[in-house]
């Protein structure tokens, strides 16, 4: 047995781990096993009868980094390529009884209500802040009060992690997170030094000819232009990574445990029955709890450090309306609710403004994250329960009181890993611990997007053909 690899886990992480493990070497025999019945996890679409298309988690990418991009243009995927609408950029918080925009720029930001003029004036002490020796276990909202002051932190980083991981900010390390915002802190000493070091950089390049890069970014959402693929939304992705893997792709085969081989290597017994799979190198590419339970009888030191990354339940609502049910326009991204608003859920996403072609002509589509850290009991509500709360806070954040024509719910227990403050600790812990020919990929470790899925499974994948 030569260049055997087995790959546990068919969400985006494993299916590209065992598609990149190919293209740099394939004569590599490749085992990718997965559980469920198709390969996806959480980064799944679905199109319905009535023609919604329905993203169970991820709706795109951003194209600020290639990963994602580069990934679809090798799989032959350029032509569906679907950028998000111009409207998109616009941005919304409830927050006081009303929808109110989120600044784009400086101006934006002086004329809104979110930050108190003492407030506003505390951020402009932000160039004279000094950047601390030991940031480790800074938190996001640690990292924006002490820059911009507790009133920024509040009013913008509290709603932007609950929008991105149902978690915290308080409770979410910044280096892990946000690696590249510690960069600019200390490669310019100050965030307004940076945002000006990048004006004028975007400017030489104009004056260059160069194309302007889109940037973006701040409280109004990340930088670069979300991207999906029609039609289908993300599944398309993973139905493009399914072909090119082919018969390599085991489904339906939940594992059991992960153990030494008898003559070296790994041994990958399966769930549902008595077979093993010899491998000279395994990749984990599930959730850290499942993983932990897969090697806590060869190492339980490893197993107690992935089992120490905590996650989030949550629950996606998909709605479909007429569009004379909508009393407003919807020309933006969506909103998202700080808590103590009296409002349940965590924030809706207007889905047929964003991608247009992910609703039947003339209808409309919301999908609403609801549960979180915050509120885990969401996601054990019945369907009518969740669905009764999910219109109460539409008719009160968007005045829409008529039933929807089309409801679709995904339940997801534990679904969203939250990098505490000992985040990278943990990580740096786990990668002590991993044996040769055993790996781990994902998006419980070094970052939770698409784009940072498909980054850290080609790294993997490189890692892995360098043991082999």
């Amino acid at each position: 047995m030569s260049g055997r690899v087995v790959i546990i886990g068919g969400g985006i992480s494993g299916a590209t781990t065992a598609y990149d493990i190919l293209r740099r070497r394939p004569d590599a025999e490749v085992v990718l096993l997965e559980r469920d019945e198709a390969l996806g996890g959480t980064a799944r679409a679905e199109v319905s009868p009535e023609g919604y298309t329905v993203d169970w988690g991820p709706n795109g990418f951003l194209t600020n980094v290639p990963h994602s991009l580069d990934l679809a243009v090798e799989l032959g995927l350029a032509e569906r390529l679907q950028p998000a609408s111009d409207l998109a950029r616009f941005r919304f918080i409830f927050k006081d009884e009303q929808l109110k925009p989120l600044p784009l720029g400086p101006g934006d930001f002086l004329a809104s209500d979110f930050v108190s003029w003492p407030g506003k004036l505390r951020m402009a002490l932000e160039p004279f802040i000094a950047t601390p020796e030991d940031h480790r276990r800074e938190t996001v909202h640690g990292f924006a009060a002490r820059r911009l002051g507790e009133e920024f932190a509040q009013a913008f980083m509290h709603p932007m992690i609950l929008g991105i991981t149902s978690g915290d900010s308080a409770n979410t390390n910044l280096d892990a997170l946000f690696p590249r915002m510690r960069a600019l802190e200390v490669e310019h000493g100050s965030l307004v030094a940076a945002m000006v070091s990048r004006v004028l950089e975007r400017q030489r390049s104009a004056a260059n000819g160069a194309e302007a890069e889109e940037e973006g970014g701040g409280p109004a959402g990340p930088g670069g232009r979300l991207t999906s693929f029609g039609p289908g939304g993300v599944q398309v992705l993973l139905d493009a990574l399914g072909e090119r893997l082919g018969d390599r792709v085991r489904l339906a085969s939940p594992v059991a445990r992960v153990e030494p081989g008898r003559r070296g290597g790994w041994s990958v017994a399966l769930a549902d029955n008595d077979e093993r799979v010899e491998a000279d190198a395994v990749v984990l590419a599930t959730p850290s709890y499942t993983a932990a339970r897969l090697v806590e009888g060869r190492s339980p030191q490893l197993a107690e450090a992935l089992d120490a990354i905590p996650y989030a339940s949550v629950r996606v609502l998909a709605l479909g309306f007429d569009p004379g049910a909508i009393p407003g326009r919807m020309d933006g991204f969506g909103f998202l609710v700080p808590r103590g608003q009296g409002v349940r859920i965590l924030g809706c996403l207007w889905t047929s403004t964003i991608f247009p072609s992910q609703a039947p002509h003339d209808k409309v589509l919301l999908r609403i994250i609801a549960g979180g850290v915050f509120d885990p009991g969401f996601v054990d509500l019945s369907d009518e329960e969740a669905l009764w709360e999910a219109r109460r806070d539409l008719s009160r954040t968007m005045r829409i009181t008529e039933p929807p024509e089309f409801v679709r719910q995904i339940r997801w227990r534990d679904a969203i890993p939250q990098y505490g403050p000992e985040h990278l600790d943990r990580v740096a812990r786990i990668d002590q611990l991993l044996q040769p020919g055993l790996f781990v990929t994902g998006n419980a470790y070094k970052g939770l997007g698409l784009n940072d899925c498909v980054k850290n499974a080609r790294l993997t994948a490189e890692a892995v053909v360098e043991s082999l």
